[in-house]
Order: structure tokens, then C-alpha cells, then sequence
């Protein structure tokens, strides 16, 4: 039990000191602003507060998910539609995420999940969506796009593939169903 309790003090000092003062980290570099902790609480207020959101999770080890920044979410982000809402979910450490914003010029709000785990990435990132959604279904990859209404109900899900559509889909499914 004495081995327990250490154990779980280690692991809760790790876990502050790891996630705290993402700001002050990097208070140098005007793409610190964009790195938020993750609340599910936010993103909640973020879905309800759109007709449509797209979630985009991702982590910065990834190619698939720089190159779905890089050509659909990033020139999205530049006439995007008010109603609509993007929610930025990285597997990360603070500083690379930072870089990473920088490098591509990514300004959108992007929540840390911190210290990547590779490969166990997709399982952190099931959980949150898990805990987002009742209808939500795990998937073996990353990154992971979710296109949402605003009751949270999943728009992008194919029936028949049992898979979620990408970012570049899920933006045509937007700008030819909804507005």
C-alpha cells in the first residue's frame, strides 16, 4: 500500500509539472497563445455553440496529419464559415506543438494532450472522443476527424466502411449539405 501511494504521488507531480503554464513555457513565441490544456468542458462549449464543428485529432509524429493540416484545414481556416466550428486535439509535447504551429502557420486553438506516446496516440484520442460522444466508435488510426452537429450527434461516420471520412470529406460534406 506505502509503494502505492508513492507511486501515485509520482505520477500526479509528473502529470502537473508536465501539463502546467503551457503559456509561460513559450511566452517568446506568438503561437504559445494557440496551445490550450485540454478540457472537455471546452470543446462541449465549442460543439454547442456551432451549427457544425470538425474535430481534428492528431499528433505532431504524423505525416497523414500534417499533410491534412497543411492542405484542407489549414486554407479552411481562412474563409471558414462563422457557424462553423474547428477543434484543434494534439498528442504532443508543449514545445514541438508550438514549433509545429509556427512552421505552418497554424493559428487555431489546438488542446494538448501532453507527452506522445506514438503509437498509443489513437488510444488516448478514442478515449476523449469516447467521452465526447455516445455514439462514438473506436478507429485503429491518426489521425482522427469527427464532424459533428450541434447536439453532437457524428455526421461523418460511413455506414458502410465503418470509418470516419477525413478532413478534405468532411469539409465537401459541409459546404455541399450544410450552408
Amino acid at each position: 500500500m506505502k509503494k502505492f501511494f508513492i507511486f501515485t504521488i509520482v505520477i500526479v507531480l509528473f502529470w502537473s509539472c508536465s501539463s502546467s503554464s503551457i503559456q509561460d513555457m513559450h511566452s517568446d513565441n506568438p503561437y504559445s497563445q494557440y496551445v490550450k490544456s485540454y478540457k472537455k468542458t471546452d470543446i462541449d462549449s465549442i460543439i454547442h455553440n456551432n451549427d457544425f464543428t470538425i474535430i481534428f485529432g492528431w499528433t505532431e509524429w504524423c505525416q497523414a496529419s500534417h499533410n491534412q493540416l497543411k492542405e484542407y484545414l489549414i486554407p479552411f481556416l481562412q474563409d471558414k464559415p462563422a457557424n462553423i466550428g474547428v477543434i484543434s486535439i494534439c498528442c504532443s509535447n508543449s514545445e514541438k506543438l508550438v514549433n509545429f504551429l509556427k512552421e505552418y502557420d497554424f493559428k487555431c486553438s489546438t488542446y494538448l494532450l501532453p507527452n506522445s506516446w506514438s503509437g498509443l496516440d489513437k488510444w488516448r484520442l478514442n478515449r476523449r472522443f469516447h467521452a465526447l460522444f455516445d455514439n462514438y466508435k473506436s478507429v485503429n488510426y491518426v489521425p482522427i476527424t469527427i464532424l459533428c452537429d450541434s447536439k453532437k450527434q457524428i455526421l461523418n461516420r460511413d455506414t458502410i466502411n465503418e470509418d470516419y471520412h477525413g478532413v478534405g470529406t468532411s469539409i465537401l460534406q459541409i459546404k455541399n449539405n450544410f450552408y
